[in-house]
């Protein structure tokens, strides 16, 4: 496959500022050539030719937050549970495939129930599923009857959350994922009514420290869920690779991640939608705005300290579909972040956070031709993002213009 997107205005994933009147030529999986428009280029018949005039290129989005084995209809991991292996990844299927047509060309999962995104992610790679290339953790690891239980090993002391981590990893994990704290959300806790969390930590310093150090020796990063300030201070210190939510984090909290070097994921779609969710009562009413006001100033102070980013819309929450990373990037924007570092948290910069910025993140010679085409300047309006006319994954056209 050989293919030519002509004078296109160009963000590459590095530059401080988009170029104009840029051709980029790919060949086969990647890009052969970036350059400025030369109009009197001679084209083959054997190159597919796109009019790049008042669009925009970008490298394929990423989402580092994912879960396409759950269920964003249902509120429940313990109903989701119940059916059957073939009917989770019959719906995971659809989900991998409608995130890949809006432009999300690589994911992280964040985790599944029985192992199955490691099942997915193979599919993927085979060819014999649609999908964006996924990095799985496949089964997180949790505190006993916590909020990881319902998709993840169960674990207690730091020995034990090391024997956990070896355990995913020999199961076939990419990446760690470690439930932290309670999950301080509407609908998703699958808790009885009545019985509310707030976020408050699950794991000790000393069994975190167990996750980080079995990873590390593995060569393996670690994701960590967590909401309070707490967790976020114990996840920062202990050397995770990554925080993800952060909702109700205080400025000392946000500031240990700094030090740490560790990436933010905040996933700022879900608190969005929750908003908007049907039928709250007064009490969940209250307490989405309280959640809502405390995530907005987490990630404000992030984006102030120079935090890097990255894009994860935590799909498979209710609400939450596959194809939300645009919206997360305008919520970065929305939150402090310039336009062109909140594509970046969703290109360039999530792609060093899953360690495959080697291969895609950028619009580069000799990276994989994974990219995506809008119309109009999605940095003057980033809900561009949200229409994608043109998706390459590496170099074949999922979505042609």
């Amino acid at each position: 496959m050989r293919a030519l997107v002509r004078a296109v205005r160009l963000i590459d994933g590095v530059a401080a500022t988009p170029r104009d009147g840029v051709d980029v030529l790919i060949e086969g999986a990647l890009i052969a050539a970036v350059g400025p428009h030369d109009p009197g280029r001679e084209v083959s018949d054997a190159t597919t030719v796109v009019d790049g005039a008042g669009r925009t290129l970008l490298p394929g989005l990423i989402d580092a937050h994912a879960h396409y084995t759950f269920d964003p209809t249902e509120g429940s991991l313990q109903v989701i549970a119940q059916r059957a292996d073939d009917v989770i990844l019959a719906a995971a299927r659809v989900n991998a495939e409608r995130a890949l047509r809006a432009g999300i060309t690589t994911a992280r999962g964040a985790g599944s129930i029985r192992n199955l995104e490691c099942v997915l992610r193979d599919e993927i790679a085979a060819g014999r599923t649609p999908g964006p290339r996924l990095v799985a953790a496949g089964t997180a690891v949790g505190s006993v009857s916590g909020h990881g239980s319902a998709f993840g090993l169960e674990a207690a002391g730091e020995e034990g959350f090391a024997a956990a981590t070896r355990q995913v990893i020999d199961a076939g994990a990419d990446v760690v994922k470690v439930v932290a704290s309670e999950a301080a959300m509407l609908t998703t806790t699958g808790l009885p009514p009545g019985v509310d969390v707030f976020g408050a930590p699950e794991l000790t310093g000393d069994e975190l420290r167990g996750v980080v150090s079995v990873a590390r020796a593995a060569d393996r990063r670690v994701m960590a869920h967590a909401q309070d300030s707490e967790s976020v201070r114990r996840c920062a210190i202990s050397g995770v690779t990554s925080v993800e939510h952060a909702w109700l984090a205080d400025d000392a909290a946000i500031e240990a991640v700094a030090v740490s070097g560790a990436w933010l994921v905040p996933t700022l779609v879900v608190t969005d939608v929750n908003r908007t969710l049907p039928g709250l009562t007064r009490v969940e009413r209250e307490r989405q705005d309280l959640i809502e006001i405390r995530h907005r100033a987490s990630t404000e102070a992030a984006v102030r300290l120079g935090i890097p980013l990255a894009t994860g819309t935590d799909t498979g929450e209710v609400g939450v579909t596959a194809d939300m990373v645009w919206r997360e990037i305008v919520l970065l924007r929305d939150h402090g972040a310039t336009a062109l570092a909140a594509i970046h948290a969703a290109t360039s910069s999530a792609a060093r956070l899953l360690g495959v910025d080697g291969e895609v993140g950028t619009v580069e010679t000799g990276k994989w031709a994974d990219l995506v085409l809008v119309e109009g300047d999605p940095l003057a309006d980033p809900t561009e993002l949200a229409r994608p006319v043109a998706v390459w994954q590496r170099g074949r056209p999922v979505l042609s213009a």
